[in-house]
């Protein structure tokens, strides 16, 4: 008897460390990765979202046939997009829904471009005396009077934001901040001070856009620091309306995978793979009943 408790204790062991193991590999260090558990990841904001009003997009065919005022969300797009997923993006917004756009550096500009919006990203970031830490980059800007899609907090944090043109501001820093156009974190001859926009919106069609100069509050550290608490209350307030949200998989850091996380990548949106798993799992469970069996 104690030889057989003796096995059991045994095998949860190596269960638990094949479990360990699973979820080590499964992880990776990359920015922006759903699959970063790392300060630079978007693991928490992910494991957060609501299963059963979330839909990945990996295929723009699906952005024409959602109903009612859904809204989806392009988080750091990495490339640029194609005609396809313009098309998608066009036919979503012809449809009365609402596309929040996070970006700073990244290809947001073409999206914009391509989807006919007079919103433009410039690649400077804002500095700030208004801040968060000792770290100009860190700037804390306010909710403006406009009506946007969601509620919104009276203030954010953000970490290197961009500058952003055109478009109605529902967001400004305060009057103590310039495009820091040199990048030396200091304000120079020919930079200004002022209020300047870091999430605006903008109607295109019957549907609606949301541009944000800044995707890093969805990342880890950003996110769960209680400090932060605002910006996580605007992350709420976006990803929990009460129609669908729509998460871009197709050009977004979010997707980005590397090792076993990769794999898991694949098969989870594979349904050809996760049946053929499911078989193989009932098969060895058949087996192993049928050698107790005999």
């Amino acid at each position: 008897m104690a030889i057989r408790y003796a096995s059991w204790i045994a095998g949860g062991v190596f269960v638990a460390a094949l479990v360990l193991l699973f979820l080590h590999l499964s992880a990776n260090d990359m920015e922006f990765s759903r699959y970063n558990t790392g300060w630079n990841g978007t693991s928490a904001f992910f494991s957060d979202l609501g299963r059963d009003r979330t839909i990945e997009v990996f295929d723009p065919g699906v952005l024409d046939k959602q109903p009612g005022n859904a809204t989806l969300l392009i988080l750091a797009p990495h490339r640029s997009p194609t005609e396809r997923e313009i098309a998608g993006y066009k036919a979503f917004l012809a449809g009365g829904h609402t596309i929040i756009l996070a970006d700073d550096f990244g290809a947001g500009n073409e999206i914009l471009a391509g989807i006919g919006s007079r919103v433009t990203i410039t690649p400077v970031n804002i500095s700030s005396l208004d801040r968060q830490y000792a770290d100009p980059y860190l700037i804390i800007a306010y909710r403006t009077q406009e009506t946007g899609p969601f509620v919104m907090p009276s203030e954010i944090t953000l970490n290197g934001a961009a500058l952003l043109e055109g478009g109605s501001p529902l967001v400004l820093t305060s009057v103590m901040s310039w495009a820091d156009r040199n990048a030396n974190n200091r304000l120079n001859a020919g930079e200004e001070m002022g209020t300047l926009p870091v999430m605006v919106q903008e109607s295109i069609g019957p549907g609606r856009l949301v541009v944000l100069s800044d995707p890093s509050i969805f990342v880890n550290t950003m996110y769960l620091q209680p400090e932060n608490a605002n910006n996580r209350a605007l992350i709420d307030n976006l990803t929990t309306q009460d129609s669908f949200l729509l998460i871009d998989q197709m050009n977004s850091r979010t997707a980005d995978a590397k090792g076993l996380s990769g794999i898991l990548h694949v098969v989870r949106n594979t349904v050809i793979i996760e049946i053929l798993i499911f078989c193989l799992l009932i098969l060895g469970i058949a087996w192993a009943w049928r050698k107790k069996a005999v």
